[in-house]
């Protein structure tokens, strides 16, 4: 009995709590009279003290956020959309019930797209500093909390558990980790046997344009030659099964988000003046980066890996999807495309 007095008055504590923060963020004066009242008509109706009651204060991002959702959409970092992430999933092929891990999504929108075709537990992984809160935000708002879990990492120094997972999605985790090897090892060491992985990442040959085009990402970019990524992955003994070309839909898709930028802004109305300074830099960084990707410096690639089912030789035959991908670490020179 004195358990469960002690558990509601823990909850009662709870909602009244939240009741008089969101009085203080919202700038009005807490009535204790009438939140207990509520309160109390709320046990009367369900039976219980209802930790929900309350709803917390919304979630605020910072002005980079911001930005980032009105280029490229509503709890995104990247171009892309719910179509292409749900194909992410089936390209996986994880069982409906199993777990599967995704790294560094940035915000919520990859993660809640996938949950709608997955039924069993996600684990999210993510590494910017910047997006870790609000990507926690965007799960709870998206009511994933339960079945989604969310932790913060260090690309270079994570460790994730021994045969984990029955399926793993990575977005340009390869592009800014400084050590793939260990990357790789995590990723083949943490896939159940016959576990499949997609990667998807930026390849090429630096060169000092770099720095202008990614001057708007979260870390400083390690990005690699193609044949060089396929040799780590060669190495600790995945198998790839398909090495495809993004590049061109990858342009497209950005031009397109770009295209509609202005209508955005209207419905959006007057963007913050630092939000709009991060939407300036972030344009003007994506100028460099277009047109690197369309004369194919830069490449965008997936990969689809997969862990050998348990006494499978451990051989990896990458399969380019364009005749020019067989030399290793070949810079390409193609037309811009438009």
């Amino acid at each position: 009995m004195a358990l469960a007095l002690k558990g509601l008055f823990d909850k009662r504590r709870v909602a009244l709590t939240r009741a008089r923060f969101k009085a203080w963020w919202e700038g009005d004066e807490f009535d204790v009279a009438a939140a207990e009242a509520a309160l109390e008509t709320a046990n009367e109706q369900s039976g219980d003290a209802d930790d929900a009651l309350f709803d917390p204060p919304a979630f605020i991002p910072p002005p980079r956020l911001i930005a980032l959702s009105v280029l490229w959409g509503e709890g995104r970092v990247r171009p892309s959309d719910d179509s292409a992430d749900i194909l992410e999933l089936a390209r996986i092929g994880a069982p409906a019930e199993g777990v599967l891990a995704v790294l560094g999504p940035g915000l919520a929108a990859p993660v809640a797209a996938i949950a709608t075709k997955h039924t069993g537990r996600i684990e999210v992984f993510e590494w910017r500093e910047e997006a870790f809160e609000a990507l926690k935000h965007g799960i709870i708002m998206a009511k994933l909390d339960e079945r989604v879990s969310v932790t913060k990492v260090d690309l270079e120094a994570h460790v994730w558990a021994p045969e984990s997972y029955d399926g793993l999605w990575s977005v340009d985790d390869l592009a800014y980790c400084s050590f793939p090897p260990h990357f790789a090892q995590q990723i083949i060491k943490s896939l159940k046997p016959g576990a499949c992985a997609v990667l998807e990442s930026y390849m090429g040959l630096p060169c000092e344009a770099f720095a202008t085009a990614f001057a708007s990402s979260f870390a400083e970019p390690q990005i690699r030659a193609h044949g060089d990524i396929l040799q780590v992955i060669a190495d600790v003994g995945l198998v790839c099964e398909a090495d495809e070309d993004l590049t061109d839909d990858f342009v497209e898709t950005a031009r397109a988000a770009f295209k509609t930028l202005g209508e955005k802004l209207t419905e959006n109305g007057q963007m913050e003046p630092a939000a709009t300074r991060e939407l300036a830099w972030e344009a003007e960084a994506w100028r460099t980066r277009l047109k690197l990707l369309a004369q194919r410096r830069l490449e965008r690639r997936r990969l689809v890996l997969r862990k050998p089912a348990d006494g499978a030789p451990a051989e990896a035959e990458a399969q380019p999807s364009d005749a020019a991908d067989q030399g290793e670490g070949a810079e390409k020179t193609k037309d811009p495309a438009g």
